[in-house]
């Protein structure tokens, strides 16, 4: 039963607060007769019962009329998911002037974007006093706070400071201000680390969203750590940082696709069979090799291809590529240039928007017919099999030497251990692992029609009305990894299955886009967002290569969608 506070509406501040001194649990047990008593007031969260009070009237207020039994009450139950510590007002509470009493630090970088996003990377030694605020000051106002940090190693301060053994003093972060930024001020950047305060002054470089997210995703990429790589990543993401970089990364996306530029080549096509998607980045070349491979083949004349670019430095040679692939083969070709890169998820979805059929085909660059009939093939699976069945199905991938490389995708754990001054914690991750990796081409088992977990993005065909009722590939995946996975395991979820069909292509993996360092990062990121989003789902049954739960209980057909019109070409031509 949640405590009360009783005052009289007369009462000062400081008298309601004594009162609520008295019924709050404290945080430090122990206290030292020698700190002032607001030092006292503070824990090792940066919690101030005081200045919380004094920066939040409408709190006070409630604790007052015995809303809340105390204003730490309110704290721990709604104000630290809502971020109350950073808030400008709270911030500005605490002494601003620098601390002689601060700890070893520096900031060494900062980035800052036109729309108010800023990087900035230093180090700390806070073992006795640790960090746990940044503000952004301008002109004596603090324009943008965070208490979220990336931590990691920086052996050259461990050099100087001599840490404990596991102590990360290297910091980062990534946060938004929503006031306009004036650049012709000098920045000031003001860490907190337990009561001390110091402010730093560094001009900072200024970049465009893009590049900003870039480096970040860079750096998250190349840190140093003293365990495990990819876990100690997940549990810097965790603290909160992995959704910035989520949400920065989605706003980013969302305005790529929405300047996206359209073009077609060819005769529009009367009866469709689908709609072949395929995402460029850093290649142009495999354009014209799909359509001197796909075309010609028997029934092949009944899909059209569309490429999405997240290159636009290839927008001229995929210009020239498609008309040269429409005169010489006749293929039907529509080109969505995007201004950057958007990632994989939100490029297919913006390509899918435009097809015409209503079947979908997502094809990687590098993923060519293996059999001339491979759309007699494709046509029979799904016009002859129940609509349960090729509601999303994969095919077989072979390697060049003619081994397979995919038949299917299943879910494993991997356990790693995180090693933080004395303690060792295991944690677990998700793993996407594919069946018949390496195995004769000719394997049977995996050369059959049969229900999986997932397939892999390099082939998806899906019904149009099912891809659009999922809600497409989700946009929180940065650049590309494990979007592919979450489609198939949110048609799993409702009830609809993933299956193989022996339609085989060759996949020449890797050869058709380029890699650059952010993109570790972004599988990072994407990595730790797969598992916290699905690993209680596929722990429920569905880890390892024979998962116990995979057929749905009740199986749900898809709602049939109508036959699309043109497409809707706002800034196309026809070509």
């Amino acid at each position: 039963m949640r405590s009360k506070v009783t005052s009289s509406p007369d009462e000062t501040l400081e008298v309601i607060v004594g009162k609520i001194e008295k019924t709050s649990p404290r945080t430090n047990d122990v206290e030292s007769p020698k700190q002032p008593e607001d030092e006292r007031a503070t824990d090792r969260d940066g919690f101030n019962e005081q200045r919380y009070l004094a920066a939040f009237p409408d709190i006070a207020e409630a604790v007052k009329s015995g809303v809340w039994a105390s204003a730490r009450e309110h704290y721990f139950e709604h104000g630290r998911q809502e971020a109350r510590l950073s808030h400008p007002q709270y911030l500005s509470a605490f002494p601003s002037g620098d601390s002689l009493a601060f700890p070893a630090g520096e900031i060494d970088a900062v980035f800052v974007s036109h729309n108010g996003w800023c990087l900035i990377i230093g180090w700390i030694s806070d073992e006795a006093k640790p960090l746990r605020a940044l503000a952004w000051v301008e002109k004596n106002e603090i324009v943008g706070t965070t208490t979220h940090f990336a931590r990691c190693r920086r052996e050259d301060a461990e050099d100087v400071v001599k840490p404990s053994f596991g102590k990360l003093l290297g910091f980062w972060t990534v946060f938004h201000s929503e006031q306009a930024m004036s650049f012709s001020e000098p920045a000031h950047y003001r860490l907190w680390a337990g009561n001390e305060c110091k402010t730093f002054q560094i001009s900072p470089r200024q970049v465009d969203d893009r590049q900003l997210r870039e480096k970040a995703l860079e750096y998250l990429g190349s840190s140093h750590y003293f365990s495990n790589p990819q876990m100690e990543a997940f549990l810097q993401l965790q603290r909160g940082l992995g959704n910035i970089l989520i949400d920065y990364n989605m706003e980013i996306s969302n305005e790529i696709v929405r300047a996206a530029h359209v073009v077609r080549f060819g005769a529009e096509i009367r009866q469709l069979n689908g709609s072949i998607i395929v995402c460029l980045f850093g290649k142009a070349e495999f354009l014209f090799l799909q359509a001197s491979l796909f075309s010609g083949c028997p029934e092949a004349e009944s899909y059209e291809f569309i490429y999405v670019s997240n290159s636009p430095e290839l927008a001229e040679q995929l210009l020239k590529e498609a008309t040269m692939a429409n005169r010489v083969y006749g293929v039907s070709i529509t080109l969505v240039i995007l201004p950057s890169n958007a990632g994989f998820g939100a490029a297919n979805n913006a390509a899918v928007a435009q097809a015409r059929s209503n079947r979908i085909l997502i094809v990687n660059p590098d993923v060519l017919p293996r059999d001339r009939d491979w759309a007699i093939k494709h046509n029979a699976v799904v016009g002859d099999l129940p609509a349960e069945q090729t509601a999303i199905f994969g095919v077989p991938l072979y390697y060049d030497d003619g081994s397979l490389m995919h038949s299917g995708m299943y879910f494993d754990l991997d356990t790693a251990v995180s090693i933080h001054y004395a303690q060792i914690e295991p944690y677990e991750i998700l793993r996407v692992e594919h069946y018949a990796k390496g195995a004769p081409s000719e394997t049977p088992a995996f050369l059959k029609s049969r229900q999986v977990p997932a397939v892999t993005g390099a082939f998806i065909s899906i019904d149009r009305a099912w891809f659009e009722a999922l809600g497409g590939f989700s946009p929180e995946y940065i650049f590309g990894h494990y979007e592919d996975a979450d489609l198939c395991l949110k048609s799993l979820q409702r009830g609809v299955p993933v299956w193989v069909h022996p339609v085989p292509f060759w996949h020449l993996e890797g050869k058709g886009s380029s890699r650059h360092p952010w993109h570790e990062g972004g599988s990072m990121v994407n990595r730790w967002h797969f598992t916290v989003t699905w690993k209680d789902f596929i722990t429920d049954g569905l880890v390892g290569r024979s998962p116990v739960r995979l057929a749905p209980a009740r199986p749900r057909k898809p709602k049939e969608r109508p036959s699309p019109g043109p497409a809707s070409e706002q800034g196309a031509s026809i070509c």
